[in-house]
Parts: structure tokens; sequence; C-alpha cells
């Protein structure tokens, strides 16, 4: 019979490595997906991931209801991913790769403005659309590595990036008209 998270988590506040790896185990998946969906990145979704579990692990023995570890993870997780997006937000050079004028806003507008605009427009992507773009663009991707990481043909790595590209600026001229 598997343990329970309560147990899991007294073992490792007892010094117990191993119980913190089966918790680990029982949640990266969910905490990465937070992740992911708030990056748009896998690397970054990843490194999230990592930074979330080093912080639980050290406030573990500051959790009460030993039994609501998944729930309390959760809430971590996504104050790691907000710090990651006022972090950002600051970061004016994300959208570099970016500027094209048929899917960049007004260049007018304030730059949080049009990272934000960004950001919206991203989330109504694919995953698929997403990954092309973050590795082409924001991790600055050569065609060959992307496809390659995506595990997609080239043609299919190109009809995303059109497709997202289209979507983003179909996106963004629609809120500019509102």
């Amino acid at each position: 019979m598997a343990e329970t998270d309560a147990q899991l988590v007294q073992r490792t506040l007892a010094g117990d490595r191993m119980a913190f790896g089966e918790l680990y185990d029982r949640y990266a998946r969910v905490v990465r997906s937070i992740c992911f969906h708030e990056t748009g990145n896998l690397g970054e979704a990843q490194d999230l991931t990592q930074d979330v579990f080093m912080r639980a692990y050290g406030k573990l023995k500051k959790l009460r209801q030993q039994e609501r570890f998944g729930p309390w993870l959760v809430s971590i997780a996504r104050n790691v991913c907000r710090e990651y997006r006022r972090g950002r937000a600051r970061d004016r050079h994300v959208l570099v790769g970016l500027e094209t004028p048929e899917i960049l806003p007004d260049k007018d507008q304030d730059p949080q403005g049009r990272i934000e605009q960004m950001a919206l427009a991203m989330k109504h992507l694919s995953e698929q659309e997403r990954m092309a773009l973050s590795t082409y663009y924001l991790q600055d991707q050569d065609a060959q590595k992307a496809v390659a990481l995506m595990e997609v043909s080239r043609s299919t790595f190109y009809r995303l990036l059109a497709s997202a590209k289209e979507k983003i600026e179909t996106y963004i001229k629609h809120r500019e008209e509102k």
C-alpha cells in the first residue's frame, strides 16, 4: 500500500531524503504543468519546477497540515510562477526576437503593456505553438535545434510558427479594435 503524503512528509522531516523523492515523483508532473502554463517554455518550466521543490523542501517544517502537501505545493508553484512573471516583465529584452511590426502592439505603448499583451496572446496558442515560438525566438535556437527539441518535422515546425504568429497578430488586432 502506498504511503500517504503525510507519512512521506514525516519521513522526510525525520531525515529520509528518499521520502521526499517519492513526493517529487508524485507531484513533479503537476508542478511542471503549472509552470509550463505560466511560461510557455519547457526548459524554464523545468527550472521553475526544481525551484518549487527546493523551496518546499526548505519550508517543509512549516507545513502544519501534512496531509495537504499537494495543495500546499501547488500554492508554492503559483507563487514561484508569479515571481517569475514579475521578473520577466522587468526584463525588457524578452521580446527582442519577436519585434516585427505585424505581431507586436504599437511601439508607443509602454513596454509593460506590450509584454502583457504578448503574454495574453500566447495563452491563446496551443502548447506546440507556444513551444515553437519559445524555442525559436525566446531561446534563440536555430530551426534545426528547435525541430529536434520539439521532435517534429521541419515543415510542421514552420507551420506551427506561422500559425502562432497569425494567432498573436489576430489577437492583438482584435484587442486594439475594442
